[in-house]
């Protein structure tokens, strides 16, 4: 009985996700974040990749797509316009969907080959379909679904001790830096050194990239996005803003450092990679300063992994929950919706680690046996 009932409510998550879906694309396609991609890429053709974060040249850039739209500072990191630059060539509504498109068939491999061999591909899929986040994420043109597939693959990877392709990989991620702050303290604790390397080889190559085509003022450039306030919703979803930047919210940091270290410890004894991926995923959204609707994808490639590798009661009781709080219409305010995604990571992180050190433990000793 319980699951046609889940079925039938992953159906209409799904079906309502589309409609959203659609209704941006109709209403705000002009506010799409692929177009600041773009229009940096466009800047760094035709006046040096050093100013693809000049603010006045990137808002001109901007400015000039049509539909029109409002201008937002670019904060992804300048790989994002070398790898949409070709893309230039077709024209910015075309791009858009070749773009999207393209982002949608690598995430469906990496879904497939990260998929649950317990569950039905079907349910799984349907599962993955009733996940705002991903919706949200295609309209906008996020490299956040890029980001997603490298966690997916490179995580199945590192279970299959492909180590260091595995950590390259997870590196795409980089994208976004602060979506994964604690996954390299992970790998390193972990004893994942080749994992370690090869996530820390693409970083460096792209650290050496963006040092060789931005210059001194193009980073400063950089640098200065990166430090502009942001907007107050997106720092509205990070726990420091709901628990307060004060002694309680650095008093549960350093408890998730613990926690993450923990996880760490104990996987290095047993070589199972999910725990160590998904406790660093759950730790960096915890200390990310700001957070975009679309980065809970990566919360949801996490919820994935532990569908997949984790103990099954534990892995349907998360898809479920990932499910409800990820859902474009729910129950919630947006406020009661970032409150849910923290408490979930708290809850779920604080049992990966009880769940470690009981396991650290000593074994509980055996009963005497009678004389």
């Amino acid at each position: 009985m319980v699951r046609p009932v889940l079925v039938g409510l992953l159906i209409a998550s799904a079906a309502l996700n589309l409609i959203v879906y659609l209704t941006y694309l109709a209403t705000s396609f002009g506010h799409n974040d692929f177009r600041l991609y773009y229009a940096g890429a466009e800047v760094g053709l035709r006046y040096g990749w050093s100013h693809i974060y000049d603010v006045k040249l990137h808002q001109l850039a901007v400015a000039a797509l049509q539909p029109a739209g409002p201008w937002y500072a670019l904060l992804t990191p300048a790989p994002i316009t070398w790898v949409v630059a070709p893309l230039t060539a077709l024209g910015y509504p075309a791009a858009y969907w070749v773009w999207v498109g393209l982002s949608a068939v690598v995430l469906a491999a990496a879904v497939l080959y990260a998929r649950p061999r317990q569950h039905s591909l079907g349910l799984y899929l349907l599962w993955w379909a009733a996940l705002g986040p991903l919706w949200f994420s295609a309209y906008e043109g996020q490299v956040t679904i890029l980001a997603a597939a490298g966690l997916l693959t490179g995580w199945r990877m590192l279970e299959s001790r492909r180590d260091f392709l595995g950590g390259a990989i997870l590196a795409v991620a980089l994208f976004k830096p602060y979506l994964v702050l604690l996954l390299p303290l992970a790998l390193l604790v972990s004893g994942r050194t080749r994992a370690l390397l090869g996530f820390m080889a693409v970083a460096l190559v792209a650290a050496v990239g963006m040092l060789l085509t931005l210059h001194p003022d193009g980073i400063q450039g950089y640098a200065a996005t990166l430090l502009a306030p942001q907007a107050s919703g997106e720092r509205a979803r990070t726990l420091g803003v709901i628990v307060g930047n004060g002694p309680a919210v650095i008093a549960i940091r350093t408890l998730v450092v613990f926690a993450v270290i923990a996880v760490a410890v104990q996987a290095r004894r047993t070589n199972v990679a999910w725990p160590v991926v998904v406790s660093g995923l759950l730790g960096s959204f915890l200390f990310a300063t700001y957070w975009h609707p679309q980065d809970y994808l990566a919360l949801d490639a996490a919820a994935a992994m532990v569908l997949a590798a984790g103990p099954l009661e534990v892995g349907v009781m998360v898809a479920i929950a990932v499910a409800v709080v990820s859902a474009l219409t729910n129950p919630f305010t947006t406020h009661q919706n970032a409150v849910a995604w923290v408490v979930l990571a708290i809850l779920f992180l604080g049992f990966l680690a009880v769940r470690s050190l009981r396991r650290a433990g000593p074994p509980p000793a055996s009963a005497p046996s009678p004389v």
